[in-house]
């Protein structure tokens, strides 16, 4: 499990409403004496299987999942899935040019309805918006960034087109910056996002160009796009794949290039290979981690966020395992926040128990470990004082 800032306050309930007795019983198991006060050990009373549904920390669910169709739309008008075990984010991921059809036009009511229904109810916000995108819109980036000149090439995916931009094009990043001054300047810092991607590189921004001819994108367009999001996110968390650098071919110490940039800048990492069938062809191990080494990196400062592939596609290909994979997963990276491409309420219908038992696997928690009473109160004694020591499950 993984370090979070939140207190498990399911415990802290626990220990306030034992009192003395109850926790010595009518034995001495767990209790023992100090002079003018009683130690209790509280390891007998940890009951890990409750949810614990702690902020900053748990499932989150695709509402826009690369497009601004799926997967939210199959819940019913009013269903905010209020029990989902350890549901805390709403993920929205889609492409530039739903946000910004028309230069300086921006599309604020797209997003504005969803923040504004979940946040009600308690929910965190993230984002990731795109500029390229394989299976939905052939322009992620805005077919009018392409027409004041911006160079790139269009692809064929599986039959569809899409236009892929050059990354390192000067009128590209000059137009992706406008844009993120001015989504930053409405969002960034709300208490309820809870961190932005830098997902503006690669196929659904995940940093590689695995439908673009598998090349790498050079280091320094990688820094100017991470460069850009530092200016305008100055009070919100920043979370990159770590596919901007593990898919690299080139022994030129490209990786460590990037991978100490974002160390420098606080960027996260998250990871979405886990369960994808395709790296367990390239010979990677059980959870699909690429390079488990870097998330050691952060973890305990920044959350890790770990995102399992499309649940229909890895059921076909038997690597759902009962959710086993991700949870070693989970293990690898210390991940924060966990997630999964499908409908939520099929998906929770098959797999309740695993969503329990990995929103508390995801985060971490507080236990009371032991505690130490007076037998009797005193006026002005320095011993009237409960002492708590608490232990990270983590």
């Amino acid at each position: 499990m993984k370090k979070n800032l939140a207190i498990c306050f399911v415990f802290i309930i626990m220990l306030l409403r034992l009192s003395a007795q109850q926790l010595s019983g009518n034995n001495e198991e767990g209790r023992g004496a100090y002079k003018n006060r009683t130690f209790y050990n509280l390891e007998k009373y940890w009951d890990s299987s409750v949810v614990c549904d702690n902020p900053h920390k748990g499932w989150e669910f695709h509402y826009f999942d690369n497009s601004i169709v799926v997967y939210h739309d199959k819940l019913k008008p009013g269903d905010y899935l209020k029990d989902f075990p350890g549901l805390r984010n709403i993920y929205l991921r889609f492409a530039w040019s739903y946000m910004e059809p028309r230069e300086g036009k921006f599309n604020w009511q797209l997003i504005d309805t969803v923040i504004n229904n979940w946040t009600a109810r308690g929910y965190q916000v993230s984002f990731r918006i795109t500029c390229k995108e394989t299976h939905d819109a052939v322009f992620a980036t805005p077919e009018w960034v392409m027409k004041a000149g911006a160079k790139g090439n269009f692809r064929d995916v599986e039959g569809r087109k899409s236009w892929e931009p050059d990354y390192g094009d000067p009128v590209l990043l000059q137009k992706l910056e406008t844009f993120h001054k001015a989504f930053a300047a409405r969002y960034d810092g709300k208490p309820w996002l809870a961190y932005v991607d830098i997902g503006s590189i690669g196929e659904w921004g995940e940093g590689h160009t695995a439908y673009s001819g598998w090349y790498d994108v050079p280091v320094w367009v990688v820094k100017k796009h991470i460069d850009i999001f530092k200016k305008y996110y100055k009070k919100t968390t920043l979370i990159i794949s770590d596919d901007i650098m593990g898919q690299r071919d080139a022994d030129d110490g490209s990786f460590d290039k990037i991978l100490k940039y974002c160390l420098a800048n606080g960027i996260g990492f998250r990871d979405d290979s886990n369960g994808v069938t395709w790296y367990v062809t390239l010979g990677f191990d059980y959870a699909n981690i690429r390079s488990p080494e870097i998330f050691d990196l952060v973890w305990e400062h920044i959350p890790v966020i770990l995102e399992s592939g499309h649940y229909s596609e890895i059921n076909i290909d038997n690597m759902w395992d009962n959710g086993k994979r991700l949870e070693k997963g989970i293990e690898e990276t210390h991940a924060t926040y966990i997630s999964f491409h499908h409908w939520p309420r099929e998906w929770l219908a098959e797999n309740r128990d695993v969503a329990e038992r990995l929103a508390n696997k995801c985060g971490y928690w507080y236990f009371p470990k032991y505690a130490v009473l007076p037998d009797t109160l005193r006026k002005g004694s320095n011993a009237n004082y409960l002492k708590l020591t608490w232990e990270i499950m983590a």
